[in-house]
């Protein structure tokens, strides 16, 4: 798998304790790819606690990548093939993306950081 994610443009890629760790962007946190029963497992988190809508909406748009709440954090998973693979990048941009429009949405203009 690690080979497979260099591959497909993904950065930072390194193994630890059997997970691998990677970024689809400089800019992103890392993502993790765990093997499963069922094959590689790839997530992504954010430190944002999606709402239950917001996560419908979401797993309504993307069937077969779905988001929920892990560990506090909105997280979104897809089991790795070679297609889901090339579109991994966007789909974690993306979801960072709505995480950080959601909780702009929830701020008061005069809000700080």
């Amino acid at each position: 798998m690690e080979d497979l994610l260099r591959a497909a443009g993904f950065i930072g890629v390194e193994q630890v304790d059997g997970v691998i760790y990677a970024r689809s962007d400089a800019a992103l946190p890392e993502f993790t790819a765990t093997q499963t029963d069922a094959g590689w497992q790839l997530a992504q988190c954010w430190p944002l606690r999606a709402t239950a809508a917001q996560i419908a909406q979401w797993n309504a748009r993307h069937p077969g990548v779905s988001m929920d709440i892990w560990q506090g954090e909105t997280r979104i998973i897809l089991l790795a093939t070679p297609e889901s693979l090339a579109a991994w990048g966007d789909l974690t941009r993306e979801m960072v993306a709505r995480c950080v429009a959601w909780r702009r949405a929830t701020r008061q203009r005069d809000e700080g950081m």
